[in-house]
This record gives structure tokens, C-alpha cells and sequence, in this order.
């Protein structure tokens, strides 16, 4: 019955697994997402790497660890109901047929093909046990325009069927995991359509979000001319080197002797020595001396894929968006400050802190995604949604002619320009009226050649994200983790120990922006 149905608002890792427990507990499932299910997310392009507790690294280790890298800005009671939760979701996807290796603190996918991204296989498996249960209707090619909210809930979604015809449905409970908004940079390594539109779902439904001005850089990303952006997936071998323009070592002058514990544990502090770095010429990694068995086993085993020869020839590389700390506050089953409105995956803050650990996210997608499920399938059962649905403005159909290609590009030279690896004030307020500039030519080409609907949603996400980031790091005057201010190159905890509350004004457009003290246990 529609009234006591489940959206789900993303099909990635988080969005399945809500996906999936909602169905288990009895709920009828409607799955939506803008491409292919699991395949079209960030999730396929991750590493498979899932940092969890294992018998020989214990909860409080997990938690310790994921506050250190956090900075101290990370919601303790959330990142300990990860820890105690972990163990069950590993379980769980084993259930589903994901073959998993142990190892000290944390859990890898493999697969029998070498030369494909775990992630890939990853959500394969998973997918493929969505597309077994008929009580989840699984919807491709569908762009969510709105949360539709009546008497101070949420009871369903507005937004385009595949065809881009309006699309209604009622919902008793709404689960929102529409990934992050990595792809605003003119350099990441994010799926493309991964512009922040979950972010505005949820502003325009009314919910503050969380310290968006923490986003973090992949500090080892493709940028040679004619590869993809994506990054050269760890772990590294031994004989991997990061050459400067002049053809010198640079990890020793970083002071990193083991690049993989780099990457995993200090990516801010990497990806800004390799910004500041390439300011003399692009770096250049250097495969070369890796021995043959390596080239056959993941992941080098992917670069064969690629038209480079990379066993012979050094490739272009930089720091590349990979991944936004900030979101939505959910409560200990994952629901939202608006009732029926449940988050899971990248959306949601508290995990991370000012800085994302290597391979928390998965982790994060795991146990987020099993709760939101399972509490909006309780939520729907017990508040059944009254039919009909409050009436909605009508969108213009729009057709071709507005410039979206040219606006996004300069918005993701704004994004990278004003709001990228190392920012200041200056930066900022320029950022700030670019994009004010840029809104203006987008209202005007708009008014003389009307986008399609999910054309003008995604480049008001994208618009809203840059806007976001810079108004809440023009606030935080200190560097923190992944946000590094050249004017206040300092950690400043007396100042600054505390959490930036944003809030969002549909009408005008406005953002303001409060702070919100840690509290004590978290920092200390």
C-alpha cells in the first residue's frame, strides 16, 4: 500500500542497504535513483575497503582513531554506535554474497576478476540481491526534485520519471541517501552527476546542515590529458614514486615514509603538500619499477584497462574532491529533525569530524543505511500517509538552449578556484561573488531559454554546494583537517572547537550560519 511505503532517494551502497533492511522488516520498498542501480553511485567507485572493528582492533581503537583523524569535530555518540553496530552489517553483507578478507581493523572485498574496481563488485553483489525481492520497485533514471512535507512531516517525493514526465509517490517514511557533491570540482573523482542534490533536498525541506566546510581531496588522482579523472586506487607498491617537475622524489621532503599509511590516515595534509607542490609543474607518479606479478593483481591490474603505457612512462597526477564530511544530523535511528525523514551514507554528518579516515565511508554506507531502513519501515507501519498528497507547483517542461554546460564548468573553476584545497579570505569573498555573478546569468538565460526541470535542479544543487562551502569556511577562521586556511594556518580550539550550523532560506536564497559547541567527551 502506498501509504505505508518506503522511498529510498539513492541507490548506491547506503541507499541498498536502507533499501533492503526496509523490505526485511515488512515494508513495501520504492528504490529511486538518477542512473543504474548501485552502478550509477560513488559506491562502485570506491576501493572496497571497509574500516571497521575486527577481533584484533576493538571498538574503542575504532572510535579513537576515527576522533583523531576527526580533529575532535566528529558526534562521539555516533561514531560509537558505528563501532558497536559495524560487526553486524559485515555480517550481513557476507549474507549477501560479498566476499570479504580481514585484516587488522578492517575488511576488503575481492573478486575473482583483477582488473575491476572492488567497488564495482561490490555493489554488483549487493544490487543483485535487491533485484531478488519483488517487494522492492526499483526506479532507474529518476531525479527527485522535492520531499513533499504536510503537517510537519515527510510523506513523499515530487521529481521525473525516466522520461522526464512528473513523477508522484506517497511515502509513510522517506530515506534520504543521495550521496555527496564531489563532482563540483573542476578536478575530482566522483561520478558526474554527483552535484550535492541530496543536500538540497534537504535544505529545502527545512534541515539545517553540518559543517560543509569540510570537504576532502584524494590526494593521488589521474590528471594526465586523455585518461579519466579517477583516482590510482592503493594500496601502492613498494617501488612507487612521486616525482616533482624537475623528476625528484617528493614524499621524503613530505616527510611520508609509507605512502599507503599517508593516504589513509593524513589525506589533508598530503593532498596540500602536493597543491603547494604543483604550483612549480604537475607531479608525476612513477609505476615503472613495479614488478611484473604486480601488474597482474589488483589494482595496477586496472590501469591495463587505460591507453597508457604506464609500465614505462610516468603519469600526471594531483589532488583531486573525493568525498564532503558535512550533512544532516540524523538521531540514533537515523531519522532527521523532520519526522518520516530518515538519512544514511555521505549525506549525513558526524561520522567524520573535519576529516574523513580511509575507509569510513563504506563502513558509514553499512550502518546508516541498515538503520534508516529499519526505522523508516517501523515509522511507515505506525504513521500511515493520508491520501491525497498536498498539491505541488508545476515545473516548466523547459527544452535546449540554456548554457548548463558552460555554467557548471565555471562553476567547478569557482568551486576549485575559491572553495579547493587551501582557501582564505580574500579567495572566499571573490568566490562569493563569482557566484552571485554567476546565479545572475543563470536566472537571465533561464528567463529567455527555460532548462528542463532536472537540468535547472542540478545546476541549482552544484550552485547551492560551492555557495555552502564557502560561506562556512569564510566563518571558521583556523585549519582543521581537510579545511586549510592560508590566513589562519593554525589549529585554534579555544575559538573554534565547535560545529557550524547552516540554515537555509528557499525563497531569498540566503544562508546563515551559527556554531555549535563539541561537546566535552568529544574533544577531550
Amino acid at each position: 500500500m502506498a501509504e505505508k511505503t518506503v522511498a529510498v532517494i539513492g541507490a548506491g551502497l547506503a541507499g541498498m542497504m536502507a533499501a533492503c533492511a526496509a523490505q526485511e522488516a515488512g515494508a513495501q520498498v520504492e528504490l529511486l535513483d538518477r542512473g543504474a542501480i548501485g552502478l550509477g553511485t560513488n559506491s562502485a567507485m570506491s576501493n572496497g575497503w571497509i574500516t571497521a572493528p575486527t577481533p584484533d582492533y576493538g571498538p574503542q581503537q575504532y572510535v579513537a582513531d576515527t576522533l583523531e583523524i576527526g580533529r575532535g569535530l566528529n558526534r562521539l555518540s555516533y561514531v560509537q554506535q558505528t563501532a558497536e553496530l559495524a560487526p553486524e552489517a559485515i555480517d550481513y553483507l557476507r549474507s549477501l554474497g560479498v566476499e570479504l578478507v580481514q585484516g587488522a581493523g578492517y575488511y576488503a572485498v575481492q573478486s575473482v576478476r583483477q582488473d575491476v574496481i572492488r567497488g564495482v563488485e561490490l555493489v554488483g553483489r549487493v544490487a543483485a540481491a535487491v533485484r531478488a525481492r519483488p517487494d522492492i520497485r526499483r526506479r532507474t533514471g529518476v531525479q527527485v526534485l522535492e520531499i513533499i512535507k504536510d503537517q510537519g512531516r515527510a510523506v513523499g517525493v515530487r521529481g521525473l520519471d525516466k522520461q522526464g514526465r512528473p513523477l508522484e509517490l506517497a511515502a509513510a517514511a522517506v530515506v534520504l541517501a543521495g550521496g555527496g557533491a564531489g563532482a563540483v570540482y573542476a578536478r575530482n573523482d566522483n561520478q558526474r552527476t554527483t552535484l550535492g542534490q541530496a543536500y538540497l533536498l534537504a535544505a529545502r525541506a527545512g534541515l539545517p546542515l553540518l559543517d560543509m566546510e569540510f570537504v576532502q581531496f584524494y590526494p593521488i588522482v589521474l590528471a594526465e590529458p586523455g585518461l579519466p579523472s579517477v583516482m590510482i586506487y592503493p594500496s601502492y607498491p613498494p617501488q612507487a614514486r612521486l616525482l616533482d617537475a624537475e623528476g625528484q622524489e617528493v614524499l621524503e621532503r613530505f616527510g611520508v615514509s609509507d605512502i599507503n599509511r599517508g593516504i589513509k590516515v593524513m589525506r589533508d595534509k598530503l593532498s596540500a603538500m602536493m597543491f603547494a607542490e604543483a604550483s612549480a609543474g604537475p607531479l608525476r607518479m612513477d609505476l615503472t619499477q613495479a614488478p611484473a606479478e604486480a601488474w597482474r593483481r589488483y589494482p595496477l591490474a586496472l590501469l591495463g584497462r587505460l591507453k597508457f603505457d604506464f609500465k614505462n612512462r610516468t603519469v600526471a597526477v594531483a589532488p583531486g574532491a573525493h568525498f564532503c564530511m558535512g550533512g544532516v544530523e540524523i538521531d540514533a535511528q537515523a531519522q532527521t529533525v523532520l519526522p518520516g525523514l530518515f538519512a544514511c551514507g555521505e549525506v549525513v554528518w558526524g561520522l567524520h569530524g573535519a576529516n574523513r579516515r580511509g575507509g569510513n565511508a563504506l563502513c558509514e554506507c553499512l550502518v546508516s543505511g541498515r538503520l534508516a531502513g529499519r526505522a523508516a519501515s517501523a515509522f511507515a507501519a505506525a504513521n500511515p500517509v493520508t491520501l491525497p498528497l498536498p498539491l505541488g507547483s508545476p515545473w516548466a517542461a523547459g527544452g535546449p538552449g540554456f548554457p548548463f554546460r558552460e555554467l557548471l564548468k565555471e562553476l567547478k573553476d569557482i568551486a576549485w578556484q575559491q572553495a579547493g584545497i587551501e582557501r582564505d579570505a580574500a579567495g572566499l569573498e571573490l568566490g562569493l561573488v563569482r557566484l552571485a555573478e554567476l546565479a545572475q546569468r543563470a536566472r537571465r538565460s533561464a528567463a529567455q531559454n527555460p532548462p528542463p526541470a532536472g537540468q535547472a535542479q542540478n545546476l541549482d544543487a552544484a550552485m547551492f554546494m560551492v555557495q555552502a562551502v564557502l560561506t562556512a569556511s569564510r566563518v571558521r577562521k583556523e585549519s582543521r583537517g581537510a579545511l586549510l586556511r592560508r590566513d589562519y594556518p593554525d589549529q585554534d580550539d579555544a575559538a573554534w572547537l565547535c560545529n557550524s550550523v547552516l540554515d537555509y532560506e528557499p525563497a531569498s536564497g540566503q544562508m546563515t550560519l551559527g556554531q555549535r559547541p563539541v561537546p566535552a567527551a568529544t574533544s577531550s
